[in-house]
């Protein structure tokens, strides 16, 4: 699961290097790179959160509940710690993280407050389950996140090999008061490291998408893969596949990850010019 920070963070490059090029003004392209991280992180939170760990996303001790006869045992919080919830006893599991409700900088530089709550119908592993992942009164640099992601387990495809279904239905509602909205489709599908559950750094996928955002300014994006996007978790970068972005009102700009290799070049072409990104 943890393929979604290389994702994101290949984007978040893509728009900075658009960007440095002057290819476009929209600032769409931008938007949805922050709001895909937001909620790529989701997956991330909750890997950490069993372990009691939250590398990332924490500030100071991680305290950790569970719970008793369907009770959570409550503990005390101090201000910015992070308080994990795990209930196991009811028919859906369910695991709360609760930063607070005043801002605290965790350890990946960005501050948040609120909460996430994750419900699992089943094993990640397992043919059938549904992941739920839902902020509540959640905040990250005072931009408020709302919405759901949806991780299904659809089994295996024809070839074989498991796939998940991966929805998106967000809002981002910017500390400027500019509203995101957000939806993304994607086929997540294990290429590699799927018989090895207790070994992350083997996972190899490839992924499948479409994704649009409306801004409240007027501006849009939307973006599909014409070549599925393949990821190493331990790489960070898209090692190839292709995509395409299509700002409104601006040419679609088309993006080769290249052959395989695990690096920072890509190329873009925008009305039949190619440039090279490294």
């Amino acid at each position: 699961m943890k393929y979604f920070i290389t994702l994101s963070s290949a984007l978040i490059l893509l728009i900075v290097a658009c960007g440095k090029r002057k290819y476009d003004n929209s600032s769409a392209p931008k938007l949805n790179a922050m709001v895909e991280n937001y909620f790529s992180e989701f997956s991330n939170m909750t890997d950490q959160a069993i372990t009691g760990s939250m590398v990332f996303y924490k500030v100071g001790e991680v305290i950790t509940n569970n719970s008793v006869d369907g009770k959570p045992i409550q503990e005390s919080k101090a201000d910015c710690n992070v308080l994990i919830t795990l209930d196991t006893t009811g028919t859906n599991k369910t695991i709360t993280i609760d930063w607070g409700t005043s801002n605290c900088t965790c350890n990946d530089g960005k501050s948040r407050r609120g909460k996430l709550v994750s419900t699992f119908t089943g094993s990640y592993f397992a043919q059938g389950t549904v992941i739920t992942h839902t902020p509540v009164d959640y905040y990250v640099n005072d931009n408020k996140v709302e919405g759901t992601k949806t991780v299904t387990n659809m089994g295996t495809n024809s070839s074989g090999q498991i796939y998940y279904n991966v929805d998106v239905d967000g809002i981002v509602t910017m500390s400027t008061g500019e509203v995101i909205n957000y939806t993304s489709s994607r086929v997540r599908t294990f290429t590699n490291g799927y018989t090895t559950p207790s070994i992350f750094l083997d996972d190899e996928y490839a992924i499948t998408l479409t994704s649009n955002a409306t801004v409240s300014n007027g501006d849009s994006y939307e973006a599909h893969t014409t070549e599925a996007l393949k990821v190493k978790v331990g790489c960070g970068y898209i090692k190839s596949g292709v995509l395409s972005i299509t700002p409104s009102g601006k040419p679609e700009r088309v993006i080769d990850y290249g052959d395989g290799a695990c690096d920072a070049t890509f190329t873009i072409t925008i009305n039949g010019n190619t440039y090279v990104i490294n």
